[in-house]
């Protein structure tokens, strides 16, 4: 009997706005969409070196904003362009850790994935 309890649990579907139907095991399931992790690190090069003013060739993911000559006030009005373009909210202590712009993307696309975009 408990067999059967766990057939049936394992059996139906979570289902999420984004989410592309797979068949397995004969079975229909949900998968999440998966995040474009390389157009979300482009984005973020983009916002990035048209905010600072610096050639996108500077801005590699290995980066660090102040390496690239962002201020604690550019570094501000990246994250609300970065928030406006992905519409997602970076909390407060969320972006202390982002230092480099690889962990802003990384970042991003974490939130990208939670939502189920």
């Amino acid at each position: 009997m408990a067999l059967s309890m766990i057939r049936k649990s394992a059996a139906a579907p979570v289902r999420r706005a984004a989410a592309a139907p797979v068949v397995v095991r004969g079975r229909r399931v949900i998968t999440f969409a998966a995040v474009d992790k390389a157009k979300v690190l482009e984005d973020v090069r983009s916002i990035i070196s048209t905010q600072l003013g610096t050639e996108l060739e500077k801005v590699a993911p290995e980066a660090k904003f102040v390496d690239l000559g962002a201020d604690s006030l550019d570094t501000v009005e990246i994250m609300m362009a970065l928030e406006e373009k992905f519409e997602i909210a970076l909390e407060e202590e969320g972006a202390e850790k982002i230092a480099t712009v690889q962990d802003a993307a990384d970042m991003i696309a974490a939130q990208i994935a939670a939502k189920g975009n």
